[in-house]
C-alpha cells in the first residue's frame, strides 16, 4: 500500500486496445473472418471488426472496418455484448454490435478468409480467447451450449 491508502496497480501501464466487432447473421448463419498469417493469433476465426482510429466512435470504426475487410456496408447497429480480456501484454476491450442490415457480398479484402457458418460448426473452429464468452452467449441465445 502506498501512502494515502491506495495501491499501485502494476497492470495500469498495460496498453488498452479498443476494438469494435460485428455480429452479422443471416438464416441462422454467422459471418466470421479469419485473421491473416504472421500476426497475433494468426489464422484464428473471429467476429469481423477492428481497431478504432483516433476520434472514431465504436460504431464509426465498425462501419469502416467491415467495408475495408470484407466489402460490406452495414447499418442498424445495436450493442449486443462486450468483452474485457487480458492478453498479458495488452488489455482488450471489445464491444460487439448486432448488425441489423448489410449490403454487398462478403469478400476477403483485408483478412485471410471470410465465410458463413452455422452455429454448431463453430465448435470446430479456433477462436481468440476473448471471443469465447461471446460465442457462449450467442449459443445460449439460440438455446445451444458452447463448446
Amino acid at each position: 500500500m502506498e501512502q494515502g491508502g491506495s495501491h499501485k496497480n502494476k497492470d495500469a501501464e498495460k496498453p488498452l486496445l479498443l476494438v469494435s466487432a460485428a455480429l452479422i447473421m443471416q438464416e441462422n448463419r454467422v459471418l466470421l473472418t479469419q485473421r491473416k498469417r504472421g500476426g497475433h493469433l494468426a489464422l484464428h476465426w473471429e467476429f469481423p471488426g477492428g481497431k478504432l482510429h483516433p476520434g472514431e466512435s465504436p460504431e464509426q470504426a465498425l462501419v469502416r472496418e467491415i467495408e475495408e475487410e470484407v466489402g460490406l456496408q452495414i447499418e442498424a447497429l445495436t450493442p449486443w455484448a462486450f468483452v474485457s480480456h487480458d492478453y498479458g501484454t495488452f488489455h482488450l476491450l471489445m464491444p460487439l454490435f448486432r448488425v441489423g442490415r448489410f449490403y454487398g457480398t462478403p469478400q476477403a479484402l483485408d483478412v485471410h478468409a471470410v465465410a458463413w457458418f452455422e452455429l454448431p460448426s463453430l465448435r470446430q473452429l479456433t477462436f481468440p480467447p476473448a471471443d469465447l464468452p461471446l460465442l457462449a452467449q450467442l449459443f445460449a441465445e439460440q438455446g445451444l451450449t458452447y463448446p
